[in-house]
């Protein structure tokens, strides 16, 4: 739609033309409404040019809002412990050490971290197996350090695991890892050469 200022400038060469027909003697007449004539094109034409702007970001916007993933289009990671751990501290980090899947780069061997690369929906799964056949162990899954997530396993029987599956809104930039819930289990827990107490998660959607 054109600009109000376009309509005025519009008006004002009609009105020109009209003052031409009445007065088809005045040269003056003729030059006001050739000038007027070359202002109102140039207003039409930015205008347009207004216009198709307009139109190539509404496009733009449009393709961004139908996939808003990373390039590689999947964020997925999973790792296990492959050593056991004893004397386990309270709110300890667990640096799962074995790397199965890291597509997208976001899970940090180093630290047991997974860096949240793209705002969404993440699924994450935690499973642990305790090392003594008579108190159980528990690990809890934290965003930022804070706790959404726990697992614990069963208090008699040498190797018992349990699992846990979260689905989670996280944002860009939020670290996501597990860590020892309290020192009041047994602060053991078996890496057993891998698999068995793990940690992943992958991206569902993304906002």
């Amino acid at each position: 739609m054109f600009k109000c200022s376009t309509l005025v400038m519009l008006a004002s060469v009609m009105s020109g033309i009209q003052a031409f027909l009445l007065d088809d003697n005045s040269l003056q007449n003729l030059i006001n409404l050739i000038s007027a004539e070359k202002k109102m094109r140039a207003q039409v034409e930015a205008d347009i040019r207004e216009l198709d702007q307009n139109i190539k970001n509404l496009q733009n916007d449009h393709t961004i809002s139908l996939c808003k993933c990373p390039a590689t289009g999947v964020i997925a990671f999973s790792a296990s412990l492959t050593n056991d751990i004893s004397n386990f501290g309270s709110l300890q980090p667990l640096v799962f050490d074995h790397v199965t899947t890291n597509v997208g780069g976001a899970y940090d061997a180093r630290h047991g971290t997974f860096r949240v690369p793209v705002t969404g929906v993440y699924q994450f799964t935690v499973s642990a197996q305790q090392g003594t056949a008579t108190t159980w162990i528990g690990l809890e899954l934290v965003v930022d350090g804070q706790a959404i997530a726990r697992v614990k396993t069963g208090d008699n029987g040498y190797y018992n695991q349990a699992t846990n599956v979260v689905s989670a809104r996280v944002t860009s930039g939020s670290d996501v890892w597990v860590r020892h819930m309290t020192v009041s289990d047994n602060n053991r827990v078996v890496g057993d050469g891998g698999f068995f107490t793990s940690f992943s998660g992958y991206l569902i959607s993304a906002d």
